[in-house]
């Protein structure tokens, strides 16, 4: 069967997805690329159904639904989409107990999803693997940070945290905050702490809340008329160092 009319119900969900709201009430999100609904498939998401073009093939055992092309193209976030999405329910939501790493990354309040995705990729790369997101923190399941992350998201342990549960986290972490007038990271003595990085807001850095429980303030240095890094590559380099 081709769905092929816009009143049909699967088709009104997958499209309403665009729209956080809708994500969130349906504890379900939209993922597009067979690379993406690879990684996804290989890292055991939870998958609800494939969603294909007309004559687009994809190996899978899954269940899939076939989308008539000038449909599956309104439900497409891309310019050229490949003719292969799929459904993927969201991960239970979890809780202070399920930090497990001794190197943990805070995002507080980063809201350009294509620096989150990044990040998030970044993260499992150098052994962050456990990533608590401040409130008012983008939503990871923005097609741009989907994307950005290329199948990380699928695989590390991310957590939502009010600011005073974060707090509660000082008993067993040392958290270090990223800050144009803190300590050369280089210089810092990492040692055998369990740590967390925390990176700030693009435009207006880390917030009071952060700063206020914050035990050491880190900078990578630079040369040349550099005053910052994309939030991202500050990210990146500063987990590069810390990872074990």
């Amino acid at each position: 069967m081709i769905i092929n009319s816009k009143q049909n119900p699967k088709f009104k969900l997958i499209n309403k997805l665009k729209q956080k709201k809708y994500r969130e009430k349906s504890s379900s999100f939209l993922i597009e690329s067979r690379k993406l609904v690879g990684e996804a498939i290989s890292s055991k998401a939870d998958i609800e159904f494939i969603i294909l073009k007309e004559g687009c093939d994809f190996e899978s055992s899954l269940p899939s639904l076939y989308f008539e092309e000038s449909l599956f193209n309104k439900i497409s976030n891309l310019t050229s989409p490949d003719g292969v999405a799929a459904l993927v329910r969201k991960k239970p939501p979890k809780d202070l107990k399920d930090l497990s790493s001794p190197r943990v990354l805070l995002l507080d309040k980063i809201n350009d999803p294509g620096n989150m995705g990044t990040i998030i990729r970044s993260a499992e790369a150098f052994g962050f693997f456990d990533i608590i997101l401040s409130p008012d923190t983008v939503d990871i399941y923005n097609t741009k940070s989907l994307r950005a992350s290329m199948g990380s998201v699928f695989r590390e342990n991310i957590v939502n945290m009010t600011y005073d549960e974060i707090r509660e986290l000082k008993a067993s972490y040392t958290i270090l905050a990223s800050d144009m007038a803190g300590l050369d990271i280089n210089q810092y003595n990492i040692g055998k702490d369990n740590l967390i990085l925390a990176i700030g807001n693009e435009a207006n850095g880390l917030s009071d809340e952060v700063r206020s429980m914050s035990d050491t303030f880190i900078k990578i240095p630079m040369r040349g008329e550099i005053e910052s890094l994309n939030a991202a590559i500050a990210a990146s380099i500063m987990m590069n160092r810390l990872g074990l």
